[in-house]
């Protein structure tokens, strides 16, 4: 007989692996293509329009890529995605209230 896989944070590594590939590549489309967010904006706001949405993507594959290696101090996966949804929250805030000339 065999016996179920053991729980643990071990199981979940290919797939962090995978969202980690997935969320770089992401990453790259938008800082290379754009994400096709066309807000023409100047300052801060500009800046925030124009790699918010990118930072979002590159601070998800950081966090998922060192959920993905398992070594480390556990609260930095963490503290990755935690920047990642405060940057998207940012760009979004940035995406509604820009005034739309």
């Amino acid at each position: 007989m065999t016996s179920a896989p053991e729980p643990g944070p071990g199981r979940h590594r290919p797939l962090a692996a995978a969202g980690a590939l997935g969320a770089s590549a992401i990453a790259v489309l938008f800082a290379t293509v754009g994400d096709g967010v066309d807000a023409r904006a100047t300052g801060l706001s500009g800046a925030i329009l124009d790699h918010g949405h990118t930072a979002t993507w590159v601070l998800l594959a950081c966090a998922l890529g060192l959920t993905a290696w398992g070594r480390g101090p556990r609260w930095l996966p963490r503290a990755f995605g935690w920047a990642g949804l405060g940057a998207y929250l940012t760009f979004l805030l940035a995406l509604v209230t820009h005034d739309q000339a």
